[in-house]
């Protein structure tokens, strides 16, 4: 089924190491371009991102927002620095000794002096990132694809239906074309019966005419190809894969067949549904502007 190319997607994950969200929009565009905004611990992501987009995203205009966020005690570890808290226990025994001091000796007090205690940056965990990452973008995606599956089967529907009506006028142009020679021969017969006499070749100048005028008039090879194009855009429309150039293109050419049927006519009815035609014909043309 095809897809319209606007859409939104969001996911969110809490891990170890924080928590990553994204958002992605799409809009439509005639190509595939994305603008991702990334932070500056998942730049060295950014071409595997666009990867994984590039797969499920054809054409439209997309934006990214991704934000990443560290936990507090993701940043650094605390390390005891065990060398100096021997020596300085063993300064304050000396001390204690020395004064014949009846002082016990503390943690708290050991834990006072400098650099016994350090705080060492943690070393980012690039694996457990990604797959984070990776998890949150396709999230976003599913829902972004999922809205964007969901309005192209209403603009399928919607196209389907200017196509139903498009052929019902077709229908009747097809019916009219014989009622509209009809009515010119008599016409012309009223003409000739002013301006000729009873003797004067009236009847071969009037098949004469009437056979110039079904000639200029005959547009059943613009209808066959205006219902063949129909029937392509109504096979591509329950296509998967992107469609929305060919539906583009096929609905020039309607246009295009339709046109010249219009130049075609001298008869009230079948210009009454040619302007009919053109209005949904234009119409099907902004519907599948938004088409993938």
């Amino acid at each position: 089924m095809i897809k319209s190319m606007t859409g939104f997607g969001k996911g969110k994950l809490a891990f170890a190491g924080g928590y990553v969200k994204a958002e992605i929009k799409t809009f439509n565009h005639k190509f595939f371009e994305l603008s991702a905004k990334l932070p500056e611990n998942l730049q060295s992501f950014e071409e595997q991102i666009k990867k994984n987009i590039r797969k499920k995203i054809r054409r439209g205009k997309c934006y990214l927002w991704i934000q990443y966020e560290k936990c507090d005690d993701a940043t650094q570890d605390i390390v005891l620095d065990e060398k100096k808290l021997e020596r300085y226990y063993s300064l304050l025994k000396g001390i204690k000794k020395k004064f014949k001091l009846k002082d016990d000796i503390t943690l708290a007090q050991l834990l006072t002096f400098p650099e016994i205690i350090k705080y060492k940056p943690r070393k980012e965990n690039t694996a457990l990132l990604w797959r984070s990452t990776s998890q949150v973008l396709n999230k976003a995606l599913e829902e972004l694809l999922s809205m964007r599956q969901k309005e192209g089967r209403a603009l399928s529907a919607d196209v389907l239906m200017r196509v139903r009506l498009t052929e019902k006028s077709l229908h009747k142009i097809k019916a009219f074309l014989p009622q509209a020679i009809e009515s010119y021969k008599e016409k012309m017969q009223q003409k000739l019966d002013k301006c000729l006499d009873k003797n004067n070749g009236r009847s071969d100048r009037l098949d004469t005419e009437v056979a110039i005028f079904a000639k200029n008039c005959d547009v059943s090879e613009e209808l066959a190809r205006m219902q063949a194009h129909l029937d392509n855009l109504k096979g591509m429309l329950k296509k998967s894969e992107e469609a929305g150039k060919v539906l583009d293109f096929i609905a020039q050419e309607i246009h295009r067949e339709i046109n010249t049927v219009g130049a075609k006519s001298y008869d009230f009815k079948i210009s009454r549904e040619v302007i009919f035609i053109k209005g949904e014909v234009e119409k099907i043309r902004e519907q599948v502007q938004n088409i993938e």
